[in-house]
């Protein structure tokens, strides 16, 4: 086979496993498949790297001939031992030049010769068996294959970056592909959910571009004009349903949190005494004097901030939703600070004013300075 055509299918075969197998592309990566679908035409001094190759490429011909143990299972093995040192560091790379080289191998089936794959035994390899569908070197029928080749990487390049899944989820738009793939990958980067929903609360429509906070009852957490608003298909349980749903992953995501020992004291305590150079989180469970009266006037099925009886329930709650609890005195329970950083971000600074005067930080904080 020509050049190109070996370059245009190592491709293909590289475009289309980071589509299905979703692993991200690198120009590295691609390159060394594609040089490497070169390789086993170096027992030809005459081709593309049997020319740099020459005092390789001669004696290989001489010795054994064309498309013998450089196209078959010999030879993969000795250059999967030649690159096995990539694999600890750069696994991918390592399956790049081993797919490279196959992909070779495996084109090269198609012409009229076929390979030598079981080399030194005499019996060669075709695909397909049948001599008319086989492809002769340089004639107009390579030529048709190389642009379908051709074709087929310029529609595979967008759905490489994407996955199959994500390819899938761009089409269809479905919520329930956007929430089983976050709940694979939250904590790594910044989610943004484009939205289309129906309030179920004052039926309107809305459109947004919401940064996505969690999972919960098998929907999301996202926010909408600062509000924490939850998204599903449980009109029941869920203050958005969702019409058209697509998962956006941005910047990688560092989220360092914090357990605060709340016994004894009130939202109150930790909101006025907790001083930090980030925007927060707060999440946990804080049990609390039952004959306490809050004034509860939210209606919604989800909100940041639960009260059932004897207990509070903070889910990605903030201090500006915490007015009509901050005088509720914890019994016992745990609050998490939970701190989401972009790349680029100082580091999280904290500390408890109070007291007499004095800045200290409390021993369950001290980590996180």
């Amino acid at each position: 086979m020509l050049a190109a055509t070996h370059a245009a299918f190592s491709s293909a075969l590289y475009l289309g496993g980071a589509a299905v197998f979703e692993y991200p592309t690198e120009p590295v990566a691609w390159g060394l498949a594609v040089l490497f679908s070169f390789m086993p035409d170096i027992d030809i001094p005459t081709s593309r790297v049997g020319r740099p190759l020459f005092f390789i490429s001669v004696p290989l011909e001489k010795r054994f001939g064309h498309r013998t143990i450089t196209h078959s299972v010999i030879g993969v093995a000795i250059l999967a031992a030649l690159a096995s040192p990539l694999y600890p560091a750069y696994p991918t790379c390592f399956w790049a030049v081993m797919g490279g080289y196959w992909s070779h191998i495996q084109i090269d089936m198609a012409n009229i010769r076929g390979v030598d794959l079981f080399w030194p035994s005499p019996v060669r390899v075709v695909m397909p068996g049948k001599i008319r569908y086989r492809l002769e070197v340089g004639s107009k029928a390579e030529m048709i294959v190389l642009c379908a080749l051709l074709t087929l990487c310029a529609g595979l390049y967008p759905m490489s970056s994407l996955g199959l899944r994500g390819g899938l989820h761009q089409l269809l738009k479905d919520f329930d592909i956007a929430y089983d793939e976050y709940v694979e990958v939250q904590g790594l980067n910044w989610h943004t959910l484009e939205l289309k929903a129906i309030d179920n609360l004052t039926l309107a429509h809305i459109e947004c571009s919401c940064p996505v906070l969690g999972a919960w009852q098998s929907g999301l957490i996202v926010e909408y004009r600062g509000q924490a608003r939850s998204v599903g298909k449980s009109q029941l349980q869920h203050n958005l349903y969702p019409v058209d749903a697509v998962l956006v992953k941005g910047e990688p995501l560092r989220v360092i949190s914090q357990r605060v020992d709340m016994k004894g004291r009130s939202l109150r305590w930790l909101v006025e005494n907790l001083q930090a150079n980030h925007g927060y989180y707060l999440l946990g469970e804080l049990y609390v004097d039952a004959d306490k009266v809050v004034n509860v006037s939210q209606i919604e099925t989800y909100h940041p901030v639960l009260w059932n009886g004897g207990k509070v329930r903070l889910h990605y709650a903030k201090a500006e939703v915490l007015a009509d609890y901050l005088n509720l005195t914890a019994i016992r329970g745990v609050v998490v600070v939970q701190f989401w950083l972009r790349p680029g971000d100082a580091p999280v600074e904290l500390s408890f004013s109070g007291g007499e005067g004095k800045a200290e930080t409390p021993g369950v904080l001290e980590g996180m300075l």
